[in-house]
């Protein structure tokens, strides 16, 4: 009873360390990187192809060298649009910000705000700076002009993580109490594909005073593959026509910077720093993922802490039931197969549940719960030691003789007193065998003279009397004796003998018995060697006590069935009688030591010692041995020994 509260207090200590280690790291973020890694491997995992009717016309390099540089006329941008609106693109989403007019052309703003009156499905973004650090959050807004005929506006701000990559967007977001809609919201609104779940607040058009940016329902993007993934088409081709015909017709085109040396690139979870994604392109993963409910949403702290508890502690139901090796494989199969989850969730229910406090947990799981066992363990040994020399004190050893001289090391200085405890014991086994071996020597020797010099004088009238009691007491000094030795039989002596030899020298030795009641054997024994391993002396003598007592048993003229087969690589050995048969509830104990099944039937001699030799035998060998009877049906033993997988030129005892 100790020990199993011990084991339940060692689970439940190492069951709250691993909660806390859990919700600690959960709670301070410490390993915010780490599950990061995670959820970038699972959009890696997830590529699909991009949709055929996004487009993104795309300010390159080459549309820089043939157009000049960078800011364009707002005229070539009104071209644009109105070769778009003539092609009938569903919406143009322009990513460019125009909260400045052209100084250079009074002429050009009217021009884009004329073309973008026109094509009625033009959306503009909004942009939230920040011009040096520690400066207020500025709102850039459309002029007016382009912000009372466009479509729909939205913010591009992009937020960034702990580690730089933009993984997510805020589907509102504004300065004070304005909330306005994240550029993809707005583009879909305008395509009317936006999906029942996202709703929009008010688009507030006005200047805040206020220099707080407040975010809502931040989501992460599902990214549908790495940069230059959606289909391009440069600028300069889609304003010279070089396209398909109905190229843009229905599509959701958008305009936005893809040359590098404009720096709207953004680092993310599939293109990192060194080939950073376009803004444009982002906003088009954005998209594709919110028309079709693929935005990630991040799971709730309280949620996330109980999901970590129940992960850390769940080794706890099996590593209390494995060996060492099989706990630490499965530990690393657990791991995976956590780490597996939390990589697909968000890719099969949108829904993403940091896992590095649960991971690192059920990492630290196999070394505490070794560590609480180990403690455990040395607790039990140094008890046991305890017990042990206890009783070798009552035995007569000397306490100083238990114990090594101190070592500093404790579990060297236990395993060193364990071995001498051993031995000790050793020496007390060795006494014990000597004593036995008086027994065979002082006890055997004189009850048998004694029997030879009463047969000699007849007319003594008590002589037959203290013959049988003289003969009892031998049988029963043999008996235990031969019980003894059965017990201290040496597994690693055992030679290699035929079962079917050694049963038929039984039957022989039986023959005499058998005889004077004009019994009879019915044998069934299989032809071929079966070889098993053994002590050859013991062996034989189990098997004649088992054929001995059918033989008491069975009436005059009875029938003893034998057989002998191989079954299951094993050799089964059955002696059935056709005795009185012994009481069911009484079979179990008749292999004990001096217990006899007590009843009308039983023979008056015998001293419990002929099953249990028996028993103690067979089981030394690695066999079994059971009794099946019913009254008045006669009792059938079967004995069953593993077979010695053996060539025929095996050796022999």
């Amino acid at each position: 009873m100790y020990f199993k509260l011990r084991q339940l207090s060692d689970r439940v200590f190492t069951a709250i360390i691993l909660t806390l280690i859990a919700v600690l790291l959960t709670y301070n973020g410490l390993l915010i990187r780490f599950d990061n890694l995670h959820y970038d491997l699972g959009r890696y995992l997830t590529f699909k192809p991009a949709p055929a009717d996004i487009v993104i016309v795309a300010i390159d390099e080459a549309s820089l060298e043939s157009i000049g540089r960078w800011p364009w006329s707002r005229i070539v941008h009104a071209d644009l649009v109105n070769k778009l609106k003539q092609e009938q693109a569903r919406v143009i989403g322009l990513d460019i910000i125009f909260s400045e007019p052209e100084l250079s052309n009074s002429e050009a703003d009217g021009v884009l705000d004329e073309a973008i009156k026109q094509a009625g499905n033009v959306v503009l973004p909004i942009l939230f700076e920040q011009p040096y650090k520690g400066s207020p959050i500025k709102q850039s807004d459309p002029l007016a002009a382009y912000a009372g005929h466009a479509a729909a506006l939205g913010s591009v701000h992009v937020p960034l993580d702990a580690d730089g990559i933009a993984r997510s967007i805020n589907l509102w977001e504004g300065l004070g109490a304005a909330r306005l809609p994240h550029f993809s919201q707005a583009v879909l609104q305008a395509a009317k594909q936006l999906p029942p779940g996202i709703a929009l607040f008010p688009t507030n058009k006005s200047n805040v005073s206020s220099s707080d940016l407040i975010a809502l329902d931040a989501r992460k993007v599902k990214f549908l593959g790495p940069p230059n993934h959606f289909q391009r088409i440069s600028y300069i081709k889609a304003l010279s026509g070089e396209y398909p015909l109905h190229f843009f017709k229905d599509k959701i085109v958008l305009v936005g910077a893809t040359a590098v040396g404009l720096g709207d690139v953004l680092p993310t979870p599939v293109s990192a720093y060194l080939q950073p994604m376009p803004g444009v392109e982002f906003h088009a993963n954005a998209i594709e993922a919110m028309r079709n409910s693929g935005l990630i949403i991040d799971a709730p702290f309280w949620l996330t802490c109980i999901l970590s508890m129940i992960l850390a502690v769940i080794p706890l139901l099996f590593l209390p039931k494995l060996s060492p090796l099989k706990s630490l494989v499965a530990i690393i199969f657990y791991y995976f197969i956590v780490m597996a989850s939390a990589v697909a969730l968000p890719q099969l229910f949108n829904l993403w549940i940091p896992p590095a406090g649960a991971l690192i947990a059920i990492l630290l799981a196999y070394p505490i719960w070794s560590w609480r066992k180990l403690e455990s363990a040395q607790l039990y040994l140094e008890t046991a030691l305890q017990s042990l020399h206890a009783d070798l004190a009552l035995l007569g050893v000397n306490k100083d003789d238990l114990e090594y001289a101190d070592d500093k090391d404790l579990m060297r200085s236990r395993i060193s007193n364990v071995r001498l405890a051993s031995k000790h014991l050793h020496d007390l086994h060795s006494e014990r065998r000597d004593t036995l071996s008086f027994i065979s020597h002082d006890l055997r020797a004189p009850l048998g003279a004694a029997i030879m010099l009463l047969n000699e004088k007849e007319a003594n009238k008590n002589l037959p009397r203290i013959s049988n009691m003289l003969n009892k007491s031998l049988a029963m000094a043999d008996n235990f004796l031969q019980s003894s030795r059965a017990e201290m039989a040496n597994a690693a002596k055992f030679q290699v003998l035929d079962l079917a030899s050694l049963l038929q020298q039984s039957l022989d030795d039986t023959y005499a018995m058998s005889k004077t009641k004009e019994i009879s054997f019915k044998t069934e024994i299989s032809t071929d060697n079966l070889w098993i391993k053994g002590d050859f002396g013991l062996l034989q003598r189990a098997v004649t006590n088992v054929l001995m007592n059918a033989v008491k048993y069975s009436p005059v003229e009875g029938v003893i069935e034998v057989g002998l087969q191989e079954s299951n690589n094993e050799a089964i050995l059955t002696i059935t009688d056709a005795g009185p048969g012994i009481e069911p509830e009484k079979i179990a104990k008749i292999f004990h030591r001096f217990s006899r099944a007590e009843g009308k039937n039983q023979a008056s001699e015998g001293t419990g010692l002929g099953l249990y030799f028996v028993d103690v035998t067979i089981r030394k060998h690695g066999g079994t041995v059971k009794a099946e009877s019913e009254l008045g049906q006669g009792s059938k033993f079967t004995l069953a020994f593993p077979l010695e997988i053996q060539s025929n030129e095996a050796n022999f005892p």
